[in-house]
């Protein structure tokens, strides 16, 4: 005696899953349905960016890369840490400071002129870059470290930062053609700070007072120049500051990230190459594109192609001797005017 049979369906749609289970005969014609249901789901996006229609993958990548930004910023820290250490620098904390700004003020005096106290000089410079490291700035990730060690222009934020400054105080420091941004920031501050009760501009905020004294973000290049006058003016030999001067820009190049994920060719497994770029992907988009075309008859309708006439095109358009096919081309092989249509798809 045979037992019975079952037949189980499922419909995948782009918020939902259609589930069913029918028990059938033996000549396969349904006999009871079991169950029929539909689970609604979010389709893949975050139910917190429901109006942005952001994915949960892509949240979820933004939270990826900020663990690992924040990891590789306190391995940095913690390496320069470790450099000035070694060339005799200490390590003075934020916290261990009492006026505000001093760090601002502390990089200011650093480029303003040279300090004779070889104990005070130092630790001005420990504070002046390891500020510098945790604030600065932005830069091209494939652009290498030693290239802001040669000259570079000041950026385009540094030029707001410098007619800002005139604004708060047109003083001789704000006048000034090569004054570093600290220098700048500084003689805002001097200027009163009533004026302007934020150093940093409020990210996101409509508020009067989000406004503060530096424009949204200053570029490496500029913290870069600062930093390189600082070690010209408090005279730095080359072989000390530019390893610290490497360490504090140092960022991982993006430049060849991407060839560990790329895959092997499923018909050459000998090579490498992106799934997209294999020869059964190239294939199946072939076939996809003719499924979806219209032939123009003497009746002036359109309808679907035959089989026998998806095949020749098919043939003609995967034969190794084809090059450089146009739309043209396929009208006049089978004597026939394409155009395309909305596609159907039948599951």
């Amino acid at each position: 005696m045979r037992g019975k049979r079952y037949r189980i369906g499922i419909d995948v749609g782009l918020n939902s899953v259609g589930l069913a289970a029918v028990e059938v005969s033996d000549e396969n014609s349904p006999v009871r349905l079991l169950n029929a249901q539909s689970v609604i789901h979010d389709g893949g996006v975050d139910p917190q960016k429901n109006k942005e229609a952001i994915t949960r993958k892509n949240m979820s990548g933004v939270a990826r890369r900020t663990r690992r930004m924040r990891r590789r910023k306190r391995e940095r820290l913690h390496k320069l840490d470790m450099l000035l250490g070694k060339f005799g620098y200490p390590v003075i904390e934020p916290e261990s400071l009492d006026k505000p700004f001093e760090e601002w003020h502390v990089r200011a005096e650093l480029a303003t002129r040279y300090i004779e106290d070889d104990e005070l000089r130092r630790e001005s410079i420990s504070i002046a870059l390891r500020h510098m490291a945790r604030h600065r700035g932005w830069r091209n990730p494939y652009r290498q470290v030693d290239s802001l060690i040669s000259d570079n222009p000041y950026s385009k934020q540094y030029g707001e930062l410098k007619e800002k400054a005139k604004a708060y105080n047109d003083d001789a420091t704000a006048a000034e053609e090569e004054s570093t941004p600290a220098q700048l920031v500084v003689a805002m501050l001097d200027a009163g700070y009533a004026e302007a009760p934020r150093l940093r501009w409020r990210t996101g905020s409509k508020k009067p007072d989000a406004e503060g004294y530096l424009p949204v973000r200053l570029m490496q290049e500029d913290n870069a120049n600062e930093l390189k006058q600082i070690f010209r003016v408090q005279r730095v030999p080359a072989d000390e500051w530019k390893p610290l001067f490497r360490s504090v820009f140092y960022a991982v190049s993006p430049k060849g990230s991407a060839e560990q994920r790329v895959g092997q060719d499923p018909l050459a497994p000998e090579q490498a190459r992106a799934l997209k770029a294999s020869l059964a992907f190239q294939e199946y988009r072939i076939a996809n594109v003719i499924t979806n075309l219209r032939i123009k008859d003497a009746s002036a309708e359109l309808r679907k192609l035959t089989v026998d006439e998806k095949q020749s095109i098919y043939d003609q358009l995967v034969s190794p001797s084809s090059e450089d096919i146009t739309w043209s081309d396929l009208c006049d092989f089978p004597r026939c005017l394409f155009r395309s249509a909305t596609p159907l798809l039948v599951l």
